[in-house]
């Protein structure tokens, strides 16, 4: 039996790109569109909303590693951070009040979302293992055997965790990574406090 192939529900791919061309130049993610062999296969269209990204359709986990490496490549440090919170205040803030919002209104609460991160986290992707432990005033946020790991998009995956906690708790919550596989880690972890 072969090794399923890394692959991320085109939902949030979607949402991102579309929140991407409406704040940022999108012309090289558009020219990389038009020229990359992947993105032909994909049936990415240069000249349609969100690229043509199909929100009900899965998409190899690769093909948005490149996107997310095109999008990264003229920003500075500061700037990716800056980007990657502000992307994903945005889409986890969409994808919730649209089609996820039923899901999310499941999880709402900090005790529900740990119990159904899991869940959450297969709707959106086909591999890896998510974990949230919860203590009081904090939680740890945990990614595991996932082959669809790429730096900046586990900096999205962390971002949003801290702005779901954020809505669920209606306050102010801090994170902090504490490890990642791309520095020779066995996981991903980051703590969020409040």
């Amino acid at each position: 039996m072969g090794k399923t192939e890394p692959q991320m529900k085109g939902a949030m791919l979607a949402e991102f790109l579309r929140w991407y061309a409406t704040h940022y130049d999108s012309e090289p993610v558009r020219r990389f569109v038009q020229s990359d062999p992947g993105c032909v296969r994909a049936r990415l269209d240069a000249d349609r909303p969100s690229f043509g990204v199909v929100p009900s359709e899965w998409y190899s986990a690769a093909l948005f590693h490149r996107l997310l490496d095109v999008a990264f490549a003229p920003m500075s440090q500061g700037e990716r951070a800056l980007f990657v919170r502000r992307s994903t205040e945005a889409v986890s803030g969409h994808m919730i009040r649209g089609v996820y919002g039923a899901l999310f209104s499941l999880i709402a609460t900090p005790d529900r979302y740990v119990r159904h991160i899991q869940r959450a986290w297969n709707q959106l992707h086909n591999t890896g293992v998510r974990e949230v432990v919860l203590r009081p005033n904090e939680a740890e946020s945990i990614i595991r055997e996932w082959p669809a790991h790429h730096p900046i998009l586990c900096m999205m995956v962390h971002a949003t965790t801290h702005a779901l906690f954020e809505r669920m708790l209606g306050k102010h919550a801090d994170i902090e990574r504490v490890r990642c596989v791309s520095q020779g880690h066995a996981d991903c972890m980051s703590r969020l406090w409040w």
